[in-house]
């Protein structure tokens, strides 16, 4: 993938062919550029990268999703507008405005340019079909991304003549849509199983069909199927039962170490399906500068902190919800006996986490804490998710850490979800226990990991859900699942919950940071793990959000059109529920 995104490095291998990029038209694309597979792949990679998927603290006006559905109950932060419902028509630009050359639109022209042209040029044709494959994918992962956030939108199959076309065209039904893009993710289904590590990241079928069996999963879920139509639940299923299949045929599965996934990106973690690359230098990621703590980060520090919410969301050692009698859980106590993925996940107030390869550093996370007065935390948490804990404090904007888009443990769940949704319990039960087996949870009575027996249709979806939850933490599922699902209506009136920690009187905070003799602060002689938490420490739940509970209209289930949209193009339809709009996105 470091070939897609540094694309423009490319062209420093086409000296022989340098006057095909000497172009005589400056506003097109030279016909030569199909005669040569350098030439064609260029103008690929400058799709993957204007199109792929990445970290969500990345994106921005002109990425797909845009910057402002950076929203989640698992962690602080997210637009105002969309948690507190004072959206407007505008706020929502997915559909993009602005420069012409540099929206959506531009980018799905390209994309046809390519599948149009490509066939004029003088390539074989087994090269031309694999670069057709790639681009396909493209188009149709760029439609779903508006799909799922407008409902239909104009589907475009070919690059329009400005001159002699009419292009005031008008949306498509979601169900055309639905069924175009599933033609172009078919399409890529001839793509190799696996590429060359000079062409990581690149698509592969197992990919393809992976995220064609995510889009008609939402395309049953509620947002989509009030109604729940059945016959989209079973085609959803036949399309992740033939991900699942086709990936375990290719290689792919589950890797052995949860918390390892996202930092293991050697040829031996056979979970990755679909990514973006990082190589720290022409592209860095800067998540981990975001979500460190503003003392372990190059100025940032404040981001992705996780809720009490999300904290508790996570079930025990043995599998069982906290709130279950008889789980054992202990909410002084609460890090004990957790999900092996909880200590993955969450970062709390003296746990030990090795930032800047500093073995034995422990976190501290009480009001007042010095280390972090500058930016102090404010959920009583930090994500160790993604965290690479041998960079230091000074590189932790050189970011190398792949964007991981879809792994096969998302495969599973959706799986798993459709068999539920189609009445193949027992298929459910066998996904979510080989999941909760690789997290480490204890077997427990009857080999179900603490999954409750018997479950009842609604009472397993509502487990998937949470399973989802805790597993696809902090990798940007979390807001798609909460709209697909409507979900957002159950959060409406609430609040996102924090933990506060203060150290206990008489006790003080210069008392557990003074250092002694041998220059070790109080703090970091303390057994947390009994009574000296209980002796220097008081925690006290409180909300984050402080001055308006959750309000999340049923109107943005399906957003509504910009009006600079509207305005260049007056056969666009308005979404119901905004306006005088009577767009119906269910259809």
């Amino acid at each position: 993938m470091r070939k897609i995104l540094s694309y423009i490095l490319l062209t420093a291998s086409l000296t022989a062919c340098s006057d095909i990029l000497d172009k005589r038209d400056l506003t097109g694309i030279d016909e030569r550029t199909w005669d040569h597979e350098s030439t064609a792949t260029l103008y690929l990679n400058r799709i993957y990268d204007l199109s792929m998927p990445t970290w969500p603290n990345l994106s921005s006006g002109s990425t797909l999703p845009t910057a402002i559905h950076d929203v989640s109950d698992d962690y602080n932060g997210g637009d105002q507008k969309i948690w507190y419902g004072t959206l407007s028509v505008d706020n929502i630009n997915d559909f993009f405005g602005g420069n012409a050359s540099n929206n959506v639109w531009a980018y799905i022209r390209k994309t046809n340019i390519l599948l149009t042209e490509i066939e004029k040029g003088a390539l074989p044709q087994d090269v031309k079909a694999k670069i057709k494959a790639q681009a396909y994918f493209l188009r149709g992962w760029m439609y779903f991304q508006l799909v799922k956030l407008y409902g239909g939108v104009p589907y475009i199959s070919h690059p329009q003549d400005w001159v002699t076309e009419n292009l005031y065209v008008a949306r498509n039904k979601t169900s055309e849509c639905i069924d175009s893009i599933a033609r172009d993710f078919d399409m890529a289904t001839s793509l190799p199983a696996v590429w060359g590590s000079a062409d990581k990241g690149r698509i592969t079928r197992g990919a393809a069909l992976g995220v064609k069996g995510r889009m008609l999963m939402y395309w049953a879920s509620p947002q989509f199927n009030p109604g729940n139509d059945q016959l989209r639940w079973e085609r959803a299923y036949k399309a992740n039962r033939a991900a699942y299949d086709t990936l375990l045929i290719d290689g792919y599965g589950l890797f052995p170490s949860f918390a390892n996934i996202w930092l293991d990106e050697g040829s031996g973690n056979k979970e990755i399906i679909m990514l973006r690359s990082f190589d720290g230098a022409t592209k860095a990621s800067l998540f981990e500068d975001a979500a460190r703590p503003n003392s372990e980060s190059n100025g940032g520090g404040g981001s992705y902190q996780p809720t009490l919410d999300l904290v508790n969301a996570f079930p025990t050692i043995d599998g069982v919800p906290i709130t279950n009698a008889g789980s054992g859980y202990d909410p002084v106590y609460y890090w004990k006996n957790r999900d092996p993925r909880f200590d993955a996940t969450i970062v709390y107030n003296g746990a030990t986490w090795a930032l800047s390869n500093k073995t034995g550093r422990k976190q501290w996370i009480y009001a007042g804490v010095t280390d972090d007065r500058n930016k102090p935390n404010v959920t009583g948490f930090y994500c160790r998710k993604h965290i690479n804990t041998s960079t230091i404090k000074d590189n932790t904007k050189l970011g190398k850490t792949d964007w991981i888009e879809m792994r096969f443990a998302e495969v599973m769940l959706n799986l798993a979800e459709c068999a539920n949704a189609t009445g193949r319990t027992q298929e459910a039960y066998d996904l979510l226990i080989a999941i909760r087996k690789r997290a480490g949870i204890n077997p427990g009575e009857g080999g179900l990991y603490g999954l409750k027996p018997g479950m009842t249709k609604d009472e397993m979806f509502e487990t998937i859900i949470n399973e989802r939850r805790i597993e696809l933490a902090f990798e940007g599922k979390r807001y798609d699942d909460l709209r697909r699902n409507k979900l957002f209506d159950k959060l409406n009136g609430k609040k996102r919950t924090i933990l506060k920690i203060s150290v206990k009187a008489p006790y003080t905070v210069a008392d557990l940071e003074k250092p002694d003799a041998t220059g070790i602060p109080l703090r970091d002689k303390l057994d947390l793990n009994g009574p000296d938490y209980t002796t220097y420490f008081t925690a006290t739940e409180d909300v984050l959000d402080t001055q308006r509970p959750i309000n999340y209209p049923s109107n943005y289930y399906f957003y509504a059109i910009p009006t600079t949209n509207i305005t260049r193009n007056p056969s666009l339809v308005q979404t119901q529920g905004w306006g005088n709009g009577n767009f119906n996105p269910l259809d």
